[in-house]
């Protein structure tokens, strides 16, 4: 076949005979004769390429008579003593598009047309001033100097990106419609529709995010502020977060260790709800939503408002409420994976410009049943389990959740107080509180027994105080901060993990410089960490051994980002991480149930280094719009699960069996996205994520890395047809290789106390095969009494493949999910 890129060339052969009348003609006539393939390929092969060849042909044709759409205005906006103003809001009102000032007060919209527009800029506490500018050329004088008013401005809408996090590493995020259109799943499988995020799962019911191939403890997760704290040790536990009370989730990919602490060695994942009202009438908005593959209902509310004529005041509840039934592949159901989840949050606060005091309340809630089949009495089942093409057990469809399950609940409160001062800056003091209840009920035959198998409580209290010093001069911003963390954890049933009690202390400064085409940003911080342990030796249960850890490290970073011109981004970023192992890493002896294996620590387990690098590159020319990045990960301790030989027996049944191992790793992969605007309504976008990573002690590969995800979408967008408005209509097709960076994986026979067992070596099952999904989404807005509704459908896996992801912690027993085609309704007023 082909090499795509020999289009490109034929073209621009073509091209350069523009004068020749049928020159377009010619380029397609070539174009067909090298899609004539002098072989075939294998089916995944064939269907890969073949679309990479249609996306390279279509994004190789010119914008002929199109409209200069590349233009730009660009400035700065300050005080009119020369100091900027970060966060001013800058607009066009024709085109209701903008963007939000950078800490050294720059701004720059891109992607305009010519023509005439007006740009007004605002800022809290200033008076407005507009700017009326004709884009023939790009104009880079669009500067603002605002005058100090005593009023409090209007409220402005400003549609355009922020800057959710005080750091140069990438970053994307989920808001508004695209939240919207992948709302009512969990938060692992929302963030997989970004580039380079996979989610590790249990079953279908279960899933935790995934960045650059490090999950877990390795990737930080901040609710409304306050650093998740749960029984998330685990590739199983996922965060107890209701994305409902989310309007935007940003993801930091990257060792973010500076800022964010210890933990934050792979990235961050902040959930971030809208500031509150201040003041304003009652507003809310209602979502249902109807999943066919498990016939999961949904709903969730919010109203939100102010308190008459404290016009400083504002508050706000949320619910939400979700019930799903039985799971089905397309050949069979999936025994015991109903679940349901009810959750409560509610916020209050007062704020002026310079004072503000606000409190937070959630409660999270859920029921998961666990994959029955998952489960095997003896080796004889479990070897015939993990080999069938069916699982063994299964069922017809149910709401019930039966046993084996998880019963979850997280509580959290967060209060928040913060100071403007003029000469020194804003102070900011953040309080959390965290109660996580996980209890795991075991599937005990001939017993009627309630009590759990496992019961976790975990205790969390965390304070951070920041000062976001004056900008000194024009140039430098920067933040200084302490935060601290104590927890308390105890076991009341089972023995997975022992009790523990964690004490951290961690001081951080990072600085930022900006001026013209660069900016540059630096970072250090200090934690201090102290575990202690309690564990009672075997047969011993009324001694208590108390081992005592102490860790102490280093984090910094250093970053740059360039201009060269006014389309293109050039961003590089150095940086250290580190993470302390965890008691589960260090201690686990026993049945994990949510992951139905036997999961054994190593006391001797040291912390995890790592040495971050990524480099970045945006570029923008007409209608398509690219974004690369490559990074590379030294971690030095490396910890995972490694599958061990003999799946092992116990009085639960037979259980695959996995020992935390501590290796050197290297990391490395690459992210990239393309879009191209053929026509304002249509438009093509492609992602591409691959991640390698391997043993260096051994020069091996590691497990449990994700595969190569190749997607492409073609999207239809139309602003208004008749009474409807933003309508779309979008086709997708996602395509994930087989991972054959794996170690081989074999089987053979052996006598082990005069019984003849299996010995698995490297993994039970090697990475299943490679597979191509189909969807498919349409929606549209419209208006009711003055309010807006809007209407989503969406289908998965359109053509109901049967497949394997290697990323499931279930892949041994069963497929995956079949098609799931999706409504959602929201109703905003």
């Amino acid at each position: 076949m082909p090499n795509p890129s020999q289009l490109i060339v034929t073209y621009r052969q073509c091209h350069a005979t523009r004068a020749a009348p049928g020159h377009t003609a010619a380029w397609l006539r070539r174009v067909a004769k090298l899609l004539v393939w002098p072989h075939k390929r294998n089916g995944f092969s064939q269907r890969v390429w073949h679309f990479q060849t249609i996306l390279f042909f279509l994004a190789a044709i010119p914008v002929l008579a199109q409209p200069d759409c590349r233009l730009s205005v660009s400035g700065r906006a300050t005080h009119l003593n020369g100091e900027p103003l970060p966060g001013a809001a800058l607009y066009i009102t024709e085109l209701q598009k903008g963007v939000v000032a950078d800490a050294a007060g720059r701004y720059e919209i891109k992607n305009l047309c010519a023509g005439k527009y007006t740009l007004v800029c605002q800022f809290v506490g200033h008076h407005a001033d507009t700017l009326r500018i004709t884009l023939t050329q790009p104009v880079r004088d669009g500067n603002f100097n605002l005058k100090e008013t005593p009023e409090t401005l209007e409220t402005v809408t400003v549609q355009g990106n922020r800057n959710a996090a005080p750091t140069l590493l990438p970053q994307q995020s989920l808001e508004g419609a695209v939240l919207q259109r992948v709302s009512g799943t969990s938060l692992g499988e929302m963030l997989k529709t970004l580039p380079g995020l996979n989610s590790i799962q249990t079953g279908p019911s279960i899933s935790k995010p995934v960045i650059h191939g490090l999950h877990s403890n390795r990737v930080l997760v901040l609710n409304n502020g306050i650093r998740q704290e749960g029984q998330q040790w685990g590739s199983e536990h996922a965060p107890e977060i209701d994305p409902f009370v989310a309007k935007r989730i940003t993801v930091i990919k990257g060792a973010a260790g500076v800022r964010y602490g210890a933990d934050a060695i792979g990235g961050v994942i902040l959930i971030e709800p809208d500031p509150l009202p201040r003041g304003g009438p009652l507003a809310g908005e209602v979502n249902v939503q109807g999943f066919g593959n498990n016939r999961q209902g949904t709903a969730a509310a919010l109203l939100e408002g102010g308190a008459g004529k404290w016009k400083h005041f504002g508050w706000r509840l949320q619910g939400t409420q979700k019930i799903a039934g039985t799971a089905r592949t397309p050949d069979y159901w999936l025994a015991n994976t109903q679940f349901t989840e009810r959750n409560f949050s509610a916020a209050a606060g007062y704020q002026t410009d310079k004072f503000g005091v606000t409190a937070f309340f959630s409660r999270f809630s859920t029921e998961i049943g666990i994959f029955r089949a998952s489960q095997t009495g003896n080796t004889g089942d479990f070897e015939n389990a993990i080999r069938a093409e069916r699982p063994l057990i299964v069922s017809e469809f149910s709401y019930q959740v039966g046993k084996p399950y998880q019963d979850i609940s997280h509580n959290l409160l967060k209060m928040q107080a913060h100071y403007q001062s003029g000469k020194l800056g804003r102070f900011s003091f953040v309080f959390g509180y965290q109660h996580n209840l996980r209890e795991e009920y075991d599937f005990l035959r001939n017993s009627s027994s309630t009590l759990p198998a496992i019961r976790f409580r975990l205790n969390t209290y965390t304070t951070e105080l920041l000062w976001d010093h004056k900008p000194v001069g024009k140039s430098f911003t920067g933040t200084v901060g302490v935060s601290t963390i104590y927890q308390g954890n105890n076991v009341r049933f089972g023995r997975l993990i022992p009790n523990f009690n964690n004490l951290g202390l961690g001081i951080f400064a990072t600085e930022r410089w900006a001026k013209n085409r660069w900016e540059l940003e630096a970072g250090l911080r200090y934690d201090y960490r102290h575990l202690n342990v309690y564990r009672s030796p075997p047969g011993r249960g009324d001694l208590v051994i108390a081992p005592a850890y102490t860790y102490t490290n280093l984090a910094g970073t250093l970053g740059a980002v360039y201009e060269p011109r006014q389309n293109t981004t050039v961003r590089l970023t150095v940086s250290s991480a580190w993470r302390p192992p965890n008691t589960a890493e260090l201690y686990s002896n026993g049945v994990h149930q949510g992951a139905a294996a036997f999961e054994r620590g190593d006391s001797t387990i040291r912390t995890e280094q790592a040495y971050h690098a990524t480099l970045g590159l945006n570029w923008t020319a007409g209608k398509l719009t690219a974004e690369v990045g490559a990074y590379i990960n030294y971690m030095l301790g490396y910890i995972y699960l490694r599958p061990d030989t003999l799946p092992i027996l116990t009085i639960r049944g037979v259980f695959p069996q996995y020992t935390y191992t501590q290796v050197n790793a290297l990391f490395r992969g690459i992210d990239a996205t393309a879009k191209y605007a053929f026509t304002p309504q249509f438009s093509w976008q492609g992602k591409l994520a691959l991640v390698w990573a391997d043993n260096r002690n051994t020069s091996e590969y590691l497990p449990f890395i994700p595969a190569g995800r190749l997607e492409n979408t073609l999207r239809y967008e139309r602003a208004k047809w008749g009474k409807l408005s933003g309508i779309y209509l979008a086709a997708s097709a996602l395509n994930v290789a087989r991972q054959r960076r794996a170690l081989p994986v074999s089987t053979r026979t052996t006598e082990i106390l005069g019984i003849s067992r299996t010995v698995y070596i490297n993994d039970y099952l090697p990475p299943p095969p490679a597979y191509m999904l189909f969807n498919a989404e349409a929606g549209f807005s419209f208006l009711i009494a003055k309010h807006t509704a809007d209407v989503g459908l969406s289908v998965q896996n359109l053509t109901n493949v049967r497949y394997r992801d290697y990323l499931n912690r279930f892949r041994y027993f069963s497929d995956e999910t079949g098609r799931n085609i999706t409504l959602r309704l929201k109703f905003r007023f």
